[in-house]
């Protein structure tokens, strides 16, 4: 896949380059026109061809406007060849598991979750940056969301079609995905402006109403019979004053609606572009069709045209309206013409004909960026493959040959397993550096891909629907005066209570050198009563451990136990040098490598 990125990167680097020799080809010649047209009126002007100065003015300013058209045009096709040379060296770099995009999902990371530290769900190295391509607020939530709380299999099955239509069309995908870089300003929450378009309509008073049409024809008349020499120049600041009077009675409400409004308004423009490119998107998955016609509207819905559209129109509404910011401009237009009343009557029309559509066109609008970034991964990495979900009373876990997806693909060694049932305990013993911990993290992340809707890591994956819980990097806490064996047992006596609780889905647990920080009598018993309380309940999972006592549990009679199986990682040692191999084997570990790890640092043992 590399070379597909960095041919199409270098493919978009030169499109840009002509891009922008057309770019300042443009700006030189706007400034010659502009020069050439201030020399020729005022030639003209001087001759005293008054008729043939208005008309080459008007030429002059016709002309400078579409060259300024044309000019942003070309600014913008640069910049865009720009945004898809930049997405296809950040999905290279992808590839060896570097990232150039700063966003590490930190603001999503919640200490407490049942899984989300332990697994990497987020951070510099991480499943959501490995994952994410979204790029507006909504759109980087709903990613986190789907990764933070696995979905139902039929959730799952329509994210999988999704996918599976949206894989080859990487030119619209990538070009989606530009367009949401071209203004920074989509990735703000757009939490006001939704509260302002969900909020019950405020009709403007009727007197406005009449009066943003006759009180500024008024002052404009009286504004020219002062300067015709008619009427005192009082008439004219009568009427600005009471035109003022007339402003202050709606300041308080334009002052509401600018604070809900111009700190997005910058980016309405942009999410105008991505809600064409969404109504306009391919496929016939179910999610897919949703989406085109949540965003197309039609008579049945009552919108009578699709949301980029009336995005666009309010982009213009706001823009407009937010012009009240500027003291020259309020001043002078503002005042005179009623600004604000004019464009609060026109915003909640705005509001009371299309507001309460505008949730759902930005749910939707976030769905498609975050089965985006599911696709965006699955198109990077064609070996992996799509899990298959099976709905089971019993827990279900079969990898074959799953790998970290967080390593770069070939270099994490791969290994298989399978666990059925409930109740079930699958016990991991090794020497230090083995893998025991990194296999557990590959079963976990792999299970939280294929929760989400992703391809997983793997020749082969299904699993059952599950509450995932870990309890693998626990820490001391100085504020809350914790230590680390405490912080341990609170996070066990949560597993206790979600794996007691009646839900449909039995929880999946991955235990990481399960209760180390206390003396081995107690981890022991403390192990082996956990392992025998859950089973008793319908949570299965994984232990790692460095007690191989645990290994060798039995029951009253001697009998080992039917419900706990046993793997092991193991090192050789070959001229003094540790080796490992990060393979899974049957049985209890036999070999440890402490003693040697020891004597490495200089401790004579």
């Amino acid at each position: 896949m590399i070379e597909t990125f960095s041919s199409r990167q270098q493919q978009f680097l030169q499109a840009e380059q002509v891009a922008q020799r057309q770019y300042n080809q443009m700006a030189f010649w706007r400034l010659m026109w502009f020069v050439g047209a201030i020399l020729v009126v005022w030639g003209l002007h001087r001759a005293d061809q008054v008729i043939a100065t208005l008309v080459v003015a008007l030429v002059g300013v016709v002309g400078f406007l579409w060259m300024l058209k044309h000019h942003t045009r070309i600014r913008r096709e640069r910049d865009l060849n720009h945004h898809l040379a930049y997405i296809n060296e950040d999905e290279a770099a992808r590839l060896d598991r570097k990232f150039l995009r700063p966003e590490t999902g930190d603001g999503f990371a919640n200490p407490t979750h049942p899984y989300a530290g332990d697994l990497d769900l987020f951070g510099k190295l991480s499943l959501f940056r490995l994952l994410n391509r979204t790029h507006t607020h909504e759109g980087t939530r709903r990613l986190a969301d789907w990764l933070l709380a696995p979905a139902s299999p039929k959730t799952i099955f329509f994210r999988q079609q999704a996918v599976a239509d949206l894989l080859p069309q990487l030119d619209w995908r990538q070009t989606f995905e530009a367009h949401a870089y071209l203004n920074e300003a989509v990735s703000r929450p757009t939490s006001a402006l939704r509260q302002w378009a969900a909020a019950e309509p405020i009709p403007v008073p009727l007197y406005l109403n009449l009066a943003r049409f006759g009180l500024p024809l008024l002052t404009f008349t009286l504004l020219m019979a002062w300067l015709l020499g008619f009427v005192s120049g009082w008439a004219v600041v009568g009427s600005l004053a009471v035109t003022g009077a007339l402003l202050g009675r709606t300041n308080e409400r334009a002052k509401q609606v600018a604070d809900q409004t111009s700190d997005i308004t910058a980016a309405l423009d942009t999410f105008r572009d991505l809600l064409a490119d969404a109504e306009q998107v391919d496929g016939r998955a179910e999610r897919l069709r949703v989406i085109r016609e949540t965003l197309r509207g039609g008579k049945e819905s009552g919108q009578a045209q699709p949301a980029s559209v009336l995005v666009g129109r309010l982009s213009n509404l706001a823009q407009n309206f937010n012009f009240r910011s500027n003291p020259y401009f309020y001043l002078f237009v503002g005042l005179p013409v009623l600004w604000d009343v004019h464009y609060l009557i026109r915003l909640e029309r705005w509001r009371t004909q299309h507001g309460p559509h505008l949730e759902r066109w930005f749910a939707a609008l976030a769905e498609l960026e975050a089965l985006n970034s599911l696709v965006g991964f699955a198109h990077a990495h064609p070996t992996y493959v799509q899990p298959d979900l099976v709905e089971t009373e019993h827990l279900t876990l079969d990898a074959k040959q799953a790998a970290h997806p967080l390593l770069a693909p070939g270099k994490g060694v791969a290994n298989s397993l399978a666990l059925a049932g409930n109740g079930q305990t699958i016990l991991i013993t090794g020497s230090n550096m083995s893998g025991k911990s990194t296999f557990l993290r590959t079963l976990g992340a792999n299970v939280v891909l294929a929760l989400a809707g992703a391809v997983v890591s793997a020749e082969r994956f299904v699993v059952s629907p599950v509450r995932l819980f870990t309890s693998m990097r626990t820490q001391d806490s100085l504020e809350e005066s914790t230590s680390s064996f405490y912080a341990e047992l609170k996070r066990l006596q949560t597993l206790i209570q979600l794996s007691g609780e009646a839900k449909n889905w039995p929880v999946l647990y991955f235990l990481d050198e399960i209760l180390k920080g206390t003396n081995s009598a107690d981890r022991h018993r403390g192990a082996e009563a956990l392992i025998r309380q859950l089973h008793q309940t319908t949570a299965s999972g994984f232990v790692s451990t460095h007690d191989l006592e645990l290994g060798q549990l039995a029951d009253a009679q001697g009998q080992p136990l039917d419900f706990v199986r046993n793997f092991h990682f193991q090192s050789d040692v070959c001229d003094g040098q540790l080796l490992f191999d990060y393979r899974l084997r049957d049985g209890i570990c036999q070999s440890f490598n402490a003693s040697q790890l020891m004597r490495s640092i200089g401790i004579n043992v």
